[in-house]
């Protein structure tokens, strides 16, 4: 049995948005997807069987699987994990879905991830994408858990100063990639890079002096 569906004490307090138990699920699954996006995988888009041959650079597959993990811990994301089907499986499929999706978005940019495979070739994957269906309404714990990190999170963007700011609203919020991202803000990617950096090691350090993810690191 998988960590979720073999303790349902976690489970529940998983659903709940508890921070600890958030904290365990991450660093039970973090290298497996990590290993999954740098492997890659074969899907189909437009009629074509493609290959996507995994992130190679470190920050590319740092921030794919800080994306992944994101969408997989928002609130509808939680509630629609049925707590039956393996979390790693249910966590592929957000990374999957998040790659095929940039795929569609920015073709031409991750034209160097991806190729496409001969005609009649196998999708050892399969192709299907496995869209995130059927959430039930969040528990009133999980809302007031919301509601905290919400305002701790307005606040931190608030106190940030005016460029800081519009890059951080940019990258995470709009979810530009880390180049649009610092283009929209007159920087170069390595200028972008170091920002959002320092605003990430920021931004965990701002939650833990509030009490939320201790021991974690950016």
């Amino acid at each position: 049995m998988t960590l979720l569906s073999s303790d349902r004490a976690l489970l529940e307090q998983f659903r709940a948005g508890q921070v600890q138990a958030l904290s365990r699920v991450y660093e039970e699954y973090a290298p497996m997807i990590a290993a999954f996006l740098a492997r890659g995988f074969t899907f189909s888009s437009k009629g074509r069987s493609l290959q996507f041959r995994g992130y190679q650079k470190p920050y590319d597959l740092e921030n794919a699987l800080q994306e992944t993990f994101l969408r997989a811990f928002s609130d509808s994301a939680r509630a629609s994990y049925d707590g039956l089907t393996p979390y790693r499986s249910y966590l592929s499929a957000i990374a999957r879905n998040l790659v095929i999706s940039e795929h569609r978005r920015r073709e031409v940019a991750m034209s160097a991830l991806c190729r496409e495979l001969p005609e009649g070739s196998a999708l050892e994957d399969g192709a299907a994408e496995l869209p995130l269906t059927g959430a039930p309404e969040p528990t009133g714990e999980a809302e007031l858990l919301q509601k905290e990190l919400t305002q701790l999170y307005q606040r931190f963007v608030e106190a940030l100063d005016p460029a800081q700011r519009g890059f951080f609203v940019a990258r995470f919020e709009e979810r530009r990639t880390q180049v649009e991202a610092g283009k929209a803000c007159g920087l170069s990617h390595m200028q972008a890079r170091t920002l959002e950096k320092k605003l990430r090691t920021q931004l965990l350090r701002y939650l833990q002096a509030q009490g939320y993810l201790e021991g974690a690191t950016a």
